[in-house]
């Protein structure tokens, strides 16, 4: 609680900022508008980045692949490894939250339309589920089942490009296990809708069995991998399932092992936010600096006079100290009102950015980057910009006290 003598300096401090009224809000804007845009462009990148990490991890990647070690090194699927029981109740707990064996046919079709090479994918249906919600982005048809042997699910950019519909035989050419080339019928069971037109041209969807019967020519009977593909909540969790699956003999990749051209990407958006960042601040300390020790030059006759009648150098630290938390209360009631305004608006809305592609989805590496961009406000970076901010101000205010009390005391 403040005492009487602090009581009246708080309001005398008031009374101060209110006596200079155009300079006060100049400084209370200016620091006002320095947060909100900073803290606007981390928001928009870090939006992005989410966005874009999103998009890579819903094309079969997920946030990290444990790979049989051939398969890791050159994409060999020749030797697939069992799922076996224990490694399912290695992957069965927090911090995975779904996890897909995978085994990959690399193959392609040829139409009187054209030709396209394709990823078949050999999936456990119910766990695939779990992983990507292809299931639920069925146009035509319906997603494979544990049993039915020789059905596939398709792209609808590959059912547009080749005339594909509900029914039609697609035959796949591809190489089995002994080094053979085949050609095989695969029933179209389903048509999905999902991410991009790359990945709709490029994957299609088989149960093991027929994945198996396919590659090995019989089904084993077992779930077998090249891959797993696993969720995490994010990709900090790397340490953990690294940690889970040693001594397994499996290696681990993250998507941005999978992906380094995205990963690129997002690297040079951190990078951008730290140059605006450091931009900002230079904007921010220049002009806060200048206004506050402007400010407290034009008091100088008004100290000296304080001065005359006995109030002492302690009263007028007190006094800026008590401007100092005024300024910051008011310029981060002020931030925050319009931050929350803003930032809470856009990021249900989202910030539309298709008008400048003419609505055309722009792809990269296989993925196509948003048109449509949700900010994210992140409580890390908006406490780093606002201590900042209070930082440079509390600076510039006592720096200026104190070029103005020395003064006072040369001339006094």
């Amino acid at each position: 609680m403040l005492n009487d003598e602090n009581r009246y300096l708080f309001k005398f401090a008031w009374k101060s900022i209110r006596r200079h009224t155009g300079r006060s809000f100049f400084i209370g804007f200016s620091v006002s508008l320095a947060v909100v845009i900073a803290v606007w462009v981390i928001a928009f990148f870090d939006g992005l980045n989410a966005q874009i990490e999103e998009a890579v991890v819903n094309t079969n990647t997920g946030f990290f692949q444990i790979q049989d070690p051939l398969y890791a090194k050159t994409t060999d699927t020749g030797k697939p490894r069992p799922f076996t029981q224990e490694l399912q109740a290695l992957l069965g707990t927090q911090p995975v939250l779904a996890a897909s064996p995978e085994v990959v046919l690399d193959g392609n079709i040829s139409t009187p339309e054209g030709a396209a090479g394709l990823f078949a994918i050999g999936v456990v249906p119910e766990l695939h589920q779990k992983l990507l919600p292809i299931a639920n982005k069925m146009v035509a048809g319906s997603f494979v089942d544990d049993a039915t042997v020789g059905e596939v699910v398709i792209g609808s950019e590959l059912a547009k490009l080749f005339k594909f519909s509900i029914g039609d035989q697609l035959v796949l050419n591809y190489q089995d296990v002994s080094g053979d080339l085949r050609s095989e019928l695969l029933t179209i069971r389903g048509i999905y809708h999902y991410n991009s037109m790359s990945f709709e041209k490029r994957f299609i969807y088989i149960n093991q069995p027929t994945w198996q019967t396919l590659f090995l020519n019989g089904d084993s009977g077992k779930i077998l991998f090249n891959r797993i593909v696993v969720n995490t909540p994010g990709i900090q969790d790397e340490a953990a399932l690294r940690g889970r699956i040693a001594g397994q003999g499996l290696e681990l990749k993250s998507w941005k092992q999978l992906n380094p051209e995205m990963a690129v990407v997002l690297e040079f958006h951190d990078g951008m936010i730290k140059f605006f960042f450091f931009i900002i601040a230079v904007t921010i300390t220049m002009t806060i600096l200048t206004p506050v020790r402007m400010l407290w030059q034009e008091r100088f006759k008004e100290l000296k006079m304080m001065s005359v009648i006995g109030v002492s150098v302690g009263k007028f630290w007190k006094l800026g100290v008590y401007e100092v938390v005024l300024m910051i209360a008011f310029s981060g009631a002020s931030s925050a009102l319009i931050l929350v305004g803003l930032i809470g608006y856009q990021s249900w809305s989202g910030v539309d950015f298709r008008f400048l592609s003419d609505g055309i989805s722009i792809e990269r590496a296989g993925i196509k980057l948003p048109g449509v961009i949700y900010p994210r406000l992140s409580l890390e970076q908006l406490a780093v910009t606002f201590l900042f901010v209070i930082f440079v101000l509390s600076v510039s205010y006592l720096w200026s006290i104190h070029r103005t009390l020395r003064r006072l005391e040369v001339e006094s």
